[in-house]
């Protein structure tokens, strides 16, 4: 590193935790070299994806994720007098400051299966499970001991479990709003996240704003956190899988997608776009 450091006595602190790997290290660092070792170990918004966060000796995929100053003597202090909180801070010449640095772990794609981070950002994956009543028309069904037709009167209700994919695209730069317009409500063209074509609707995104940096004189860069939402709904009869698109027909009894003319219920779409700067 270009900063002149030192390392603490009882640095590094190290722990192994089933959210992966964390570590705290102490550094003494000249007071006024504060905001250039930032830089170096946190980067800048401007410079994120080309040069990112400096990772832990040896692991690569632990990275600094959070800088905390403190003066190491503060007995060390500058008199003076400040007129205006805007326009001054106690001064430390001279002295050092204390630098606390957390390490966690950030792996960059939680799904090998899913789309892929661009550099400079990572993927996180979570998944929920939720579970929908559908009433189905009675014509198409019988009993199965008799091999009589149901009666019309009768109600017939399917539970369908579905699933939401909650892919978190974090440290993004310049969002894809188009596309996060223009694909909501839409289906997916071929697989994704391991789901057939057709089984996963689009329902829309959560964005973050989170500053980086800051060690500029003017307004602090920032970037991103997008949070998606796509729920599947993969309906499994007779040894096939039917998606959105399908609803149950009685004549002849099955399921089948709906159309009208050229059109179906809903668009499908590639959803890659959505993870493009």
């Amino acid at each position: 590193m270009a900063v002149p450091f030192q390392e603490l006595a009882g640095s590094p602190v190290e722990q192994y935790t089933l959210d992966g790997f964390r570590a705290r290290r102490q550094f003494l660092v000249a007071w006024g070299d504060r905001d250039a070792f930032a830089r170096e170990l946190l980067g800048t918004a401007a410079e994120h994806g080309g040069s990112v966060w400096l990772h832990y000796p040896g692991k690569p995929t632990v990275v600094a994720v959070s800088l905390r100053y403190e003066p190491l003597d503060p007995r060390g202090l500058e008199v003076q007098t400040l007129a205006d909180l805007t326009e001054g801070l106690n001064g430390y010449s001279g002295s050092f400051a204390k630098a606390t640095v957390e390490y966690r772990t950030v792996n960059t794609q939680d799904r090998d299966d899913g789309p892929q981070a661009e550099s400079g950002t990572h993927l996180t994956y979570r998944m929920e499970c939720v579970v929908e009543r559908e009433r189905l028309l009675p014509g198409g069904w019988t009993w199965a001991d008799t091999g009589q037709a149901v009666p019309n009167e009768l109600e017939v209700w399917r539970a369908v479990p579905m699933t939401d994919h909650l892919l978190t695209w974090h440290q993004v730069l310049n969002p894809p709003w188009d596309a996060i317009r223009a694909l909501q409500g839409k289906l997916n063209a071929r697989e994704f996240l391991g789901c057939p074509a057709g089984t996963v609707l689009f329902l829309g995104a959560e964005a973050n704003k989170l500053y980086r940096g800051g060690f500029e004189t003017e307004p602090s860069a920032f970037c991103w956190r997008i949070r998606y939402v796509f729920r599947e709904r993969a309906v499994k009869h007779a040894g096939a899988v039917h998606g959105w698109n399908h609803a149950w027909r009685d004549q002849p009894a099955g399921w089948a997608e709906l159309t009208a003319g050229a059109n179906r219920l809903y668009e499908s779409a590639d959803l890659a776009a959505l993870f493009q700067t």
